[in-house]
């Protein structure tokens, strides 16, 4: 497939077609991440980190006003890009950046209500998972 965006950078385009991939399930929307992309500079790890954490902020700052579908919808993207405009900050594990956006991301997925904390107790602890389903009928059987 030819590049439609970030030609020189391979990197970028392929974060760019996992964003409108998400699109499918409701978890991004082509038109956000075209306009996002279009405000980053290829290369530039701040760039891309300053467009879908703007692209977050505004979709979280909506859905405070929105009704229930809306707010589901919005919350759901604004987990997406949060969790998108964290990825290329890993070079400095100290930057403060990422876990604002990863705390915000996962705020947001939980709220959406797409998806509920499942617990399973596993060698004296618990792993908490999520899952789909809307109610764990016997949670003795997780």
């Amino acid at each position: 497939m030819k590049q439609l965006l970030f030609e020189d950078d391979p990197q970028f385009w392929f974060e760019t077609l996992r964003l409108f991939g998400h699109a499918a399930y409701g978890g991004s929307d082509f038109g956000e991440v075209l306009a996002a992309a279009s405000g980053v500079t290829p290369g530039d790890y701040d760039s891309w980190h300053d467009a879908y954490r703007a692209l977050a902020d505004r979709l979280y700052a909506e859905a405070a006003d929105a009704g229930p579908v809306t707010v589901r919808d919005l919350l759901l993207r604004a987990s997406t890009y949060y969790f998108s405009s964290e990825f290329f900050l890993h070079g400095d594990p100290a930057d403060p950046r990422i876990a604002a956006a990863y705390d915000r991301s996962v705020e947001c997925f939980r709220r959406s209500g797409v998806a509920e904390p499942v617990e399973i107790p596993y060698e004296g602890t618990v792993c908490v998972v999520t899952s789909t389903a809307r109610r764990v009928r016997d949670r003795s059987r997780c």
